[in-house]
């Protein structure tokens, strides 16, 4: 009996590890029931870390707004790491928020052998800045696969699109190394590009007001102006993502293999 009940336990924390999940969400600015919504469709869900690209607040100035919606990610039981978007208007506050994000609000996360690089595209991030030698610097210190998330779209085919030209000297940066997939937002619905075996994101569905596709990008592979929630899943050779509605819905999936195909 005894033996069986340990056999129980053992199979029990095997599923739950085997079914760990990453929550990847962002732009709940404008809307806390929306994201309220978000947060009570996935509170239960066995996650180890959630990353929320950006733009949490209206504002951003006033210590009330982080508390607001630090009250409403409270239930999540996981790892929270936040991206600061352009209503992360005050530095100082935002970094106080989260203290991950200081001394510099540009920072790495390893786990479960991926590496997470966040930046912060509100600062300079061109050629020779500060932000871009330490991102070089992040993605040359190891072989080990990588996620990027800021919060402007380096591709989008979306109301603001690609208005920081990111996708002039990013992409080519990208893919010399191990990146796999890139998270943005900004652009407030849910998109998947793909440039050279690497696939972006646009997921900024959290809350803020949805907009119409501005412009289709020639990169698009799916876009929805919805508001939604991705979940990431790592497996021994694979990435699985899948795209929910506020609904729990399941709308756009995909598989990213770790390693990069070989191109021809």
């Amino acid at each position: 009996m005894i033996k069986r009940f340990t056999l129980l336990l053992f199979l029990l924390a095997y599923i739950w590890l085997a079914t760990a999940d990453i929550l990847i969400y962002g732009d709940t600015r404008n809307h806390p029931e929306v994201h309220r919504t978000l947060i009570e469709q996935v509170k239960e869900l066995p996650l180890e870390l959630a990353f929320h690209t950006g733009d949490q607040n209206q504002k951003g100035q006033t210590q009330a707004e982080y508390d607001d919606f630090k009250q409403i990610i409270s239930p999540l039981q996981a790892f929270f790491y936040p991206v600061r978007g352009n209503h992360e208007k005050d530095l100082q506050l935002f970094q106080g928020n989260f203290p991950v994000a200081s001394p510099q609000s540009y920072y790495a996360v390893q786990h479960d052998s991926l590496k997470y690089i966040v930046l912060d595209s509100n600062l300079e991030l061109l050629p020779g800045s500060e932000q871009y030698l330490w991102l070089k610097a992040q993605l040359s210190a190891d072989e080990s696969p990588k996620i990027l998330l800021l919060h402007h779209p380096v591709l989008s085919s979306g109301h603001h699109g690609q208005e920081l030209g990111l996708e002039l000297y990013l992409p080519a940066l990208l893919q010399k190394h191990q990146v796999r997939a890139v998270f943005c937002a900004h652009d407030h619905d849910f998109e998947h590009l793909e440039l050279d075996g690497i696939h972006y994101f646009v997921t900024g569905g959290g809350g803020a007001p949805l907009r119409d596709m501005g412009e289709l990008s020639p990169y698009s592979l799916y876009f929805e102006k919805i508001h939604h929630y991705i979940i990431m899943r790592k497996t021994a050779d694979k990435l699985l993502l899948e795209t929910f509605d506020l609904q729990g819905k399941s709308i756009y999936s995909y598989q990213i293999p770790l390693e990069p195909e070989p191109h021809e």
